[in-house]
Formats: structure tokens, sequence, C-alpha cells
């Protein structure tokens, strides 16, 4: 069985990231002083990044439609 990776951007430094979707627990909009942020918590910890929660669901939606069976 193949990880569930998308691309995402950190919201802090903008640096780009792979992302298992198989680790996420939750994720909520949240906003701060320096701008709108995605926090993502995950069974070890928590990852803020740039995209929204609809740009998150689209990337996962593509990434299972483009390998429905996980093969490479």
């Amino acid at each position: 069985i193949m990880a569930h990776l998308i691309k995402l951007h950190t919201a802090g430094q903008n640096q780009e990231i792979l992302f298992n979707l198989d680790t996420i627990v939750s994720a909520e909009r949240s906003h701060s002083a320096t701008g709108e942020f995605t926090s993502i918590q995950t069974r070890w910890g928590h990852q803020n990044v740039k995209e929204t929660l609809e740009e998150i669901l689209e990337k996962s939606k593509k990434s299972t439609l483009d390998n429905p069976s996980g093969d490479k």
C-alpha cells in the first residue's frame, strides 16, 4: 500500500513539502497577525500550510483519481 502524498506549502516560510494524507487527524482554517493558514493535526504533531481546506481536498481527489489503485 502506498501513501497518499500531495504537495503543500508551509505557512511560515512557503517551503514546498510532500504531505502524507494518511496521517491527518483533522484540519481547520485559522488566521493570525501574519495571515490565514490551514492547521493540520497529524498523529504525531501539526503543520500549518498556506493551502485552503478546499485546495487540500481538491489535491487529495486528484491524487486518488490519478492513481486509484496506489500502483506506480
